[in-house]
């Protein structure tokens, strides 16, 4: 895998190629720069995977960069400070993204799971989706990017209604019958659809309370969902959802 390096401070990119070379021995750095002119020069006319591409810099940001590229058959790893917010809507548009200092495990499982994608993802769209984001008013997006082996699916969050846990991937349930398997874990999902009115009713299953149709309670009991899916509730999780459902019924 060949990665390109850009970043207005030389210590920035020196210390990522350190440890890349440490963590991620399969990845050639073949090139680093610190002057967005001067990576723009090359960027174009170079042959590499991924672009490990910082956002504020002088002159052109990291967005005005992609944006000047004729070349985008790459993946794009975000390298920032930015605050929560951002970091919720780099999740929502599915790009990867280092949060700085970068941490060494937190770089191999990025690039890890960059290697397990099939193709590259439509960037342009991408990047279009994450700019709407980042403008909008701090609040949930009423979409989200699946990221799946054959690239991303926009959906709208309202339309979940149930997730599903798979090893390393979770397999998403919307009102089409065939599910939708993404490449993030459903820890990675609860986390990405937190404050969506999504509740975790078991280790394996995130469920969209909007589409909750029924709870049946005995012993840890098990929901009805608008698809008419059946999710079972683990004894652990049974006073959580119940606190949630207090919220959402009538008062005796």
């Amino acid at each position: 895998m060949k990665a390109i390096l850009v970043d207005d401070e030389v210590h920035c990119t020196e210390s990522l190629a350190i440890l890349l070379r440490q963590y991620c021995p399969h990845v050639d750095v073949v090139g680093k720069y610190n002057r967005a002119e001067e990576a723009l020069a090359v960027l174009n006319e170079s042959t590499f995977d991924v672009l490990f591409l910082d956002i504020e810099m002088p002159v052109y940001n990291g967005f005005d960069i992609l944006n000047r590229l004729t070349n985008k058959s790459f993946e794009v790893i975000f390298t920032t400070a930015y605050d929560q917010f951002a970091v919720k809507a780099f999740k929502y548009s599915a790009f990867d993204y280092l949060l700085k200092p970068i941490d060494g495990q937190e770089l191999k499982a990025c690039v890890d799971k960059l290697s397990e994608k099939q193709q590259h993802s439509d960037l342009q769209n991408q990047l279009n989706f994450l700019r709407t984001l980042l403008v909008k008013d701090q609040q949930a997006p009423q979409k989200i990017a699946l990221p799946t082996t054959m690239g991303l699916e926009y959906v709208n969050v309202a339309d979940i209604i149930r997730c599903e846990s798979d090893s390393n991937y979770t397999r998403i349930f919307l009102k089409d019958p065939v599910p939708t398997l993404i490449c993030r874990t459903l820890k990675e999902v609860e986390e990405l659809l937190e404050g969506a009115n999504f509740a975790r009713v078991h280790h394996s299953y995130l469920i969209n309370l909007d589409h909750l149709r029924k709870y049946v309670r005995s012993d840890g009991g098990y929901v009805v969902m608008s698809d008419g899916s059946e999710v079972a509730v683990s004894r652990s999780r049974k006073d959580v959802l119940n606190n949630l459902l207090k919220v959402r019924s009538f008062r005796n």
